[in-house]
């Protein structure tokens, strides 16, 4: 299962799922790959088939992520928090990253977890031969 590269564009700030050669579409400026890499999946879950889960990195809105879907999001060397949202639902456990020249990469998966009155959203670490990249 490869991972789509989901990158912020430096100049005018879109979202974008790309490849190595990134181009913004939006301003077409070349975007240069970050040194650091969280590689998120979402697991298949029934209730999840409709629609994509919101994701925040440290309060920013990075686009969505679909059911059973791997991206990976490449940041700067720094610490992040990943948040996962749909519509009002804002319950989430978060996760927070810490990227540095000795950990460039960082695995984690999200899932929603059932509850009695809400669902709510866990964002946990992860082992990385279990995405099979």
């Amino acid at each position: 299962m490869a991972a789509k590269l989901r990158l912020k564009c430096p100049n005018c700030g879109k979202i974008v799922n790309t490849d190595a050669s990134a181009v913004c579409p939006e301003c077409k400026t070349a975007i240069a790959l970050p040194e650091g890499k969280v590689y998120l999946y979402r697991q298949g879950s029934p209730y999840g088939v409709a629609g994509g889960f919101g994701i925040y990195v440290n309060g920013e809105p990075y686009g969505f992520i679909g059911n059973k879907e791997t991206l990976c999001f490449c940041l700067p060397y720094g610490s992040y928090t990943f948040h996962c949202a749909v519509g009002m639902s804002r319950k989430c456990q978060d996760l927070v990253i810490n990227l540095t020249p000795e950990m460039t990469e960082a695995f984690a998966k999200v899932y929603i977890k059932a509850g009695f009155w809400a669902n709510s959203f866990v964002i946990e670490p992860m082992d990385p031969k279990l995405l099979n990249l």
